[in-house]
Parts: C-alpha cells; structure tokens; sequence
C-alpha cells in the first residue's frame, strides 16, 4: 500500500520537475543568457517543484542538485562538492550544537520563568513574555531550536490550565503556542545566528558580491524589527484568539516546580559562561577568523568540559538542515557563475523600469520584499533565500543599491513566513503540537504579513536611511 501511494503522489511530481525541466531545455536560450544559464535556470524551476511539493524529504532533494550539475556538465564532482562548502556551513552546525548545550541546561524554561515572575500570570502577559524570550533567543540560537525547546514548556501550561478550568480552550492554546512560534520567526531575523536564511545570505553576499557583513553590524540594523515586532505581535495573536482563560497561576507553579527540581548547577553556569565567549568572539574577531570556526570552537569546548556528549548531538541536532544550507549555497554559486541569476535580475529591472515605468529605490526594494515573502511562505525559508538571494544580489548590478542593504532586505523578508505551516520549521513544530489547524495560520498569519512590512518600510525608510547602508 506504501508503494502504491508512493507511486500516486511523490512521482508525480518528480515526473512533473522531470518534465518542466526537458522542455526548458528544449528551446533556444533566450537573448543574453548562455546555454549552461538555461540548464541552471531549469534546475532552478525544478528545485522550486520539488521544495514545494516536498515528495522526498528535503535533504534528498539537495541531493538531487548535484547529481543534476554533474550529469549536465555543469561542473566536474569536485567542483561540484567545494561548492557545497562554506564557512556558512560551519556556522549553521555549530549554532545547532550550541542549542542542544543550552536545552540540555533548560536555559529557555528558566529564562521564561524569570520573565513570567516579572510579568505574573495573566495570560496576554504570559505571551508578551514568551514572545520576548523566544525571539530573544532566537538571535543567538536557530528558530526552530527555540521553538522545539518552548512548545513542550507551553503544552504542559496548557494541560495544566485544561485539567483545572475544566472546559475548553482552543483559543488560549493557538494564542500561547502562536506566541512561540511567531516569536521564535521575528527573533530569527535580528542576527546571523538567527536562522538559515541569514547565513544562506552571509554565504551568498560574499560569494556573489564579494562582501561580507558583521555580526555586531547585522543586529545593530535588524534588531529595531524584532523589538517593533514583538508588542505588535502580542496585540495580533490576542485580537485573533481571544483567550478563554486569563488567570495561569496554577500553571505556572506547576512549571516552577518542575525546575526548583533542577539546581542551577556549575555546569548550568559553565554552559552560560561558554556561550557568552562565544557570542563576544562573533561579534569581535568574527569577521576575521569565521563566524563558522567560532561556533565549531563553541560546540567543542561543551564537550571538552563534559557538558555534552557526542550523542547529544547526534540526537538533538537536525543534520538534514545543514544539508540543506549546503544546496543553497551550492545552487546560489551555479545560479552565478552560469549567469542565471543576472539574466534574471535584468529582466526584473528591465520589466520595472520598461513595463511598469518604475524605478528608484522604493520600488525596486517593494520587489525584493514581496518576493522574498512569497517564496519564503512557498518553501522553507532557507530555500527560498537560496532561489531569491543570487537575484536580488544581481540586481544590485544594474541598480545602484547596496549588496548589504539587498541582502539584509532579502534576510528579512524571507522572515516572514506567517502564512502556511510549511514556511518555517516553528510553524511545524506548533502544528504537530495537535491543537492547530492549518487556516489558523492564514488567519493570523495575513495581519502578520502585513505589519511585517510595514515595519521593515518604517525601519528602512528610517534607521538604514539614517546608517546610510541603502
């Protein structure tokens, strides 16, 4: 039964990507792009088929985009394999390690708590904190890590409150587990460390512009965002799902029991005093020795000190994600080097500037913007950073935009998935929960979207204007 349902549905559309991709090929390349940029370009449209329509996992796919640059001369395996390597790479495993350290300690069950003691139990105010503390932590720790460490810590608030109230509350679970996933999104943006999309696009502004962007210079841009986006947020989620039960102080006694139970032991102090180093050597010396190597450097001093065994991260860390950000960067440089992604980038400004009669900054950004969301609610965010970051950084060649400035606007933009539960892992994570379903997505996510962009256009046309990266 397996197999035939195998046969229904994954085929198809791998048949489908097959299908689009011969008959891409079989026309001439058109004015201005070459014939090995045509057999790119037809990768491209298949990789956006199979990302969406996801018949095999992920990973297999991004397999699939190096067999397809080998077979079609596109480059000889090694060259194909280097193309899979980058310091980016690096940093995504690392920061991944580094968040099964700081699970293994329960840093994200204290920090709440500390946050709900300030705040009390009321459960808007209960949100507001968990917003916070998963976008707080999700700059320095991959979205969904915090989301995956938040959403049992939430789910058992929940039983708890369900058990007491004795009735139902839908609407206080979608408003408390929306508050972790949306917070972990918003905080992902605000540092390279954040989420995949970032360093898909670290990789790719260096590879594609031969520029790089700082730790410290990255937040100091993108963390007026996350903090305009917090409290804007919190008054969303409650005017879409009005809580049935207010009042969470049994709840969150049962929470604070549970970790009187754990001392805050040397190795908790340990774990924090290593994650700090880590995070000043970043924003330091990160530009000069790889934000990649430090984090390496970080995730071997946990399992000097004994902190972490190699299981640990054989268990906890999701190695079909590094995959992934391995395929984006590789599909980027082919993009690149083929010329693919300038061909693209030209017929967008030419449609803008010829068609549409538009030009100038304002536009050409709304472009960028729009699209990158799109694609982002399309797919996974880093694949979609890794279909629209080789255009957008291509446009910055026949504009007079600044790499960092399209490459941030990209990183940010490709945040926004708040619209389908596909978009970003948070999002999956919260549905497996059971106690979403897939049209409360749109329903919360469409007033997301919006106030997304219209903070970044605030933060744009204000704070970068003021910085002078546009």
């Amino acid at each position: 039964m397996k197999f035939r349902n195998l046969i229904t549905t994954s085929w198809i559309w791998i048949t489908i990507a097959g299908l689009v991709v011969f008959a891409i090929l079989s026309f001439q390349p058109p004015a201005g792009l070459s014939r090995d940029g045509q057999t790119a370009l037809a990768l491209l449209a298949a990789v956006v088929i199979l990302f969406v329509s996801e018949p095999i996992p992920l990973p297999g796919i991004i397999f699939f985009i190096a067999i397809y640059q080998v077979f079609f001369g596109l480059g000889t395996p090694n060259q194909v394999a280097k193309s899979f390597m980058h310091d980016a790479v690096f940093f995504i495993m690392g920061a991944l390690m580094i968040g099964v350290a700081l699970n293994n300690q329960a840093i994200g069950k204290r920090l709440i708590l500390i946050l709900i003691n300030k705040v009390g139990n009321n459960a808007r105010k209960i949100s507001f904190a968990i917003i916070a503390t998963a976008a707080l932590l999700a700059g320095f720790i991959a979205d969904h890590v915090v989301a995956a460490v938040m959403t049992p810590m939430v789910i058992s608030l929940l039983k708890t409150t369900r058990e007491e109230a004795n009735k139902s509350i839908a609407n206080l679970s979608k408003f408390l587990l929306f508050s972790v996933a949306y917070g972990a999104t918003i905080g992902g943006l605000y540092a390279p460390s954040g989420g995949g999309r970032n360093i898909v696009m670290i990789g790719l502004l260096d590879e594609i512009s031969n520029q790089q962007i700082g730790f410290g210079q990255w937040i100091v841009l993108s963390l007026p965002i996350t903090v305009l986006m917090i409290p804007t947020t919190s008054a969303i989620l409650n005017f879409v799902f009005k809580p049935e039960v207010m009042d969470l102080s049994l709840a969150v006694a049962g929470l604070r029991e549970e970790l009187e139970e754990r001392e805050v032991s040397g190795e908790t102090w340990m774990t924090l005093i290593i994650f700090a180093i880590t995070v000043i050597l970043w924003i330091s010396v990160g530009s000069l020795l790889g934000l990649g190597i430090l984090a390496l450097l970080g995730a071997t001093l946990y399992l000097i000190f004994g902190l972490v065994d190699w299981e640990d991260y054989q268990r906890g860390v999701n190695w079909g994600v590094i995959v992934i950000y391995m395929g984006a960067l590789s599909m980027g440089s082919l993009l690149n080097r083929t010329g693919a992604a300038g061909w693209i980038a030209n017929s967008v400004m030419s449609f803008l500037r010829q068609s549409l009669g538009l030009s100038g900054v304002a536009p050409i950004s709304a472009a960028i913007s729009v699209l990158s969301a799109t694609m982002t609610n399309l797919m996974s965010a880093a694949a979609a950073a890794s279909v629209v970051g080789p255009i957008t950084l291509k446009l910055t060649e026949y504009s007079t935009l600044n790499p960092v400035f399209v490459a941030l606007l990209t990183a940010v933009s490709t945040s926004f998935g708040f619209l389908l539960l596909i978009a970003t892992p948070p999002n999956a994570i919260i549905y497996s929960s059971g106690y979403i379903n897939a049209r409360d997505f749109l329903k919360a996510g469409a007033l997301m979207t919006l106030a997304g962009f219209g903070i970044l256009s605030l933060v744009v046309a204000v704070w970068w204007n003021l910085l002078g990266i546009i």
